[in-house]
């Protein structure tokens, strides 16, 4: 049991319903809950099974608290009726551009919407402050400046290498652009600032460890992202292949790929995709692709169940330049959970990626890096139970080493309770 309060400052609440949510949550268990609070930005809903203290507030509330100079965001109470069920449709995020995240920053920066958050905080009194670093330097900044004021200690959970972005990864920002060395010198000063103050930053990575350690020579750990998915019960079907997850960042063009290939081995194949469609158009790719069969978007239950029933379960990431760039520390959070599922995993992505590379060196799933081997790889893996079992087998072993939810809780506990006071 974490024996400290513990603040978590983030982007997403802790939840189920999306991956950063999901990866801070199994950082904890329910014995937990009396330790925890946390303050979130994105207009979440909350899970309250280990964690009961939670405070919001949006960038439209900020926004609006600037106009009409007055508090912003509110404490979250735990709701009996939840809503259920998820529509499947094209998202509509509003459009980031590096002059809009300075803008953003501005507001984020002024006092006066801190005023109902800091009294919630006050009557918290955190005696240690969890940041999940993101591309915000508002909120490296305001983890810094509780950790001042209430002696609390500095821990950040980094999945992300914005630090070192020295491009404008704001695709298509326009004539927006060229505010990117502004606002990255503003990202920069943030993080610096926050890591130096910070008793130890905690990466979803030995890669992005590595990484910053070259940069900061300040205490470090890495924590895979945790499950607790064991083998299903369920039969698996030999005729299903599913990829569940993220269909932005160009994915949907490996998917095509993986849809064809599986379309020329048996004309009966086809690929189950699962997600939230990035837009209309992608959409309309899926209809007029011969082997893939666009499901819509399920719950994270749901998503469980449809990987233990699947013959393969597919993970794939751009090969254009530019993705190749700005992934190249990329770990989906999702690869834990199909390496526990006893499901083979087919990785279709550039192998010079950190979860390529993770995969590739401990054996424990197909990656495949050419396009020209895609069909042959996935006729031998269909073909060959003892190759897919092989598969198995090394990613149930490495799930034990590095992925399950109840190690990776303890080791957390343990690096938490292990910091000393400011």
């Amino acid at each position: 049991m974490i024996n400290k309060r513990v603040l978590i400052i983030s982007n997403n609440a802790l939840s189920d319903g999306n991956s950063n949510g999901r990866t801070l949550k199994n950082f904890f268990c329910t014995d937990d809950k009396e330790k925890l609070a946390q303050f979130f930005i994105q207009p979440d809903t909350p899970d309250f099974d280990v964690c009961e203290k939670y405070f919001c507030a949006t960038d439209g509330q900020v926004l609006k608290s600037f106009l009409k100079g007055r508090s912003a965001g509110s404490v979250i109470e735990k709701k009996e009726d939840k809503e259920s069920g998820i529509q499947a449709k094209a998202s509509k995020k509003k459009r980031r551009t590096p002059f809009t995240m300075l803008l953003r920053n501005f507001l984020w920066q002024r006092k006066k919407w801190r005023t109902g958050f800091y009294r919630w905080v006050e009557e918290y009194q955190p005696e240690l402050v969890l940041l999940q670093a993101g591309d915000a330097p508002f909120m490296f900044d305001l983890a810094v400046e509780i950790s001042k004021k209430y002696g609390a200690p500095l821990v950040i959970y980094n999945s992300e290498d914005y630090y070192f972005k020295d491009y404008n990864y704001f695709r298509n920002s326009g004539v927006w652009g060229m505010f990117y060395p502004t606002f990255r010198r503003t990202l920069r000063k943030a993080t610096k600032k926050a890591i130096e103050h910070a008793s130890l930053s905690i990466y979803i990575s030995e890669d992005l460890k590595n990484t910053y350690d070259k940069e900061f020579s300040k205490p470090s750990e890495y924590v895979y992202t945790a499950t607790d998915v064991v083998p299903s019960e369920s039969c698996q079907k030999e005729s299903v292949f599913s990829y569940l997850g993220n269909l932005g960042l160009n994915r949907h063009l490996g998917l095509i790929d993986i849809g064809n290939a599986l379309n020329q081995i048996n004309p009966a194949y086809k690929l189950d995709v699962y997600g939230k469609l990035p837009n209309e158009q992608v959409g309309k790719v899926f209809e007029s692709a011969e082997g893939i069969s666009y499901k819509g978007l399920i719950s994270y239950e749901e998503v469980k169940e449809v990987i233990g029933k699947s013959m393969l379960v597919f993970h794939t990431e751009s090969f254009e330049d530019f993705y190749v760039k700005d992934i190249r520390h990329g770990f989906s959070t999702k690869i834990a959970d199909s390496l526990a599922s006893g499901t083979p995993l087919v990785v279709y992505a550039p192998e010079s990626i950190s979860c390529s590379k993770y995969l590739k060196e401990n054996d424990c799933a197909l990656v495949v890096s050419k396009k020209e081997s895609l069909l042959e790889e996935l006729r031998r893996m269909i073909n060959d139970k003892e190759a897919r079992e092989a598969y198995v087998q090394k990613a149930l072993s490495i799930v034990e080493k590095n992925h399950r939810r109840e190690n990776n809780q303890r080791k957390v506990e343990s690096l938490l309770n292990g910091i000393r006071g400011n």
